[in-house]
């Protein structure tokens, strides 16, 4: 739950349903939402104020005109285009300053943090407002791992260890005590797509240098 009582929260909202779960976790909790959407992406909720990924002068601007210092950023945003992405001035500063002192995703996220915070802004994880969402410690399916499955386990925890340590990604297939497949840019469901077979174990953690708040690692069916 919030640390502190917050009258009003940004929501930077991407698409999928997410936006619009955080969305009501707010009016629950006597919490307005200010919604900021990009065309395109945003599509389960109805936006305050429409943006475009490189006009961040504009929408940083429209959130602290209406009192918001709070901010979650939530839902996929993919494959933007050109137009979504030429920057205003302020934007293209950041890229600038993060490519110059950054490389992969992890870097990039924390430049935005800290430029964020720079402006007097707070940057919070969804799971501040919906803890549920957290995955339980456990088994939860009804079949519990075999014995042999603790093994590929053990290998896929390391291994997905060592490519989140190289910011390449988060989950792994392991069978037989052997990596066959990692996960890459394209996202883990491509990796499932293209390697999953019958008796493979998929891990998927956490980058230990990660930032839980602007980018938790999610599964699902």
């Amino acid at each position: 739950m919030p640390t502190r009582k917050k009258s009003k929260l940004g929501i930077l909202a991407g698409s999928g349903i997410l936006p619009a779960q955080l969305v009501q976790a707010c009016q629950k909790q006597s919490i307005e939402p200010v919604i900021i959407g990009f065309k395109g992406y945003t599509d389960h909720v109805t936006p305050d104020y429409w943006g475009r990924i490189g006009s961040s002068t504009k929408i940083l601007n429209y959130l602290q005109e209406n009192n918001v210092r709070d901010i979650v950023m939530i839902g996929a945003i993919k494959r933007p285009s050109f137009f979504d992405l030429w920057p205003d001035w302020a934007t293209f500063k950041f890229f600038l300053k993060a490519w110059l002192k950054f490389f992969g995703d992890d870097g990039l996220l924390k430049a935005a943090r800290y430029a964020l915070e720079a402006r007097g802004f707070q940057i919070h994880g969804i799971h501040e407002y919906l803890p549920d969402l957290l995955m339980p410690e456990g088994i939860l399916s009804t079949h519990p791992p075999l014995e042999g499955h603790q093994i590929d386990v053990q290998v896929g925890i390391q291994a997905a260890r060592q490519l989140g340590r190289e910011d390449k990604g988060q989950a792994v297939l392991v069978k037989n005590g052997q990596v066959i497949a990692q996960e890459d840019v394209h996202g883990t469901s491509v990796l499932i797509q293209n390697h999953g077979q019958v008796g493979a174990i998929l891990v998927k953690m956490r980058k230990p240098q990660q930032d839980k708040d602007l980018d938790l690692p999610t599964v699902g069916p």
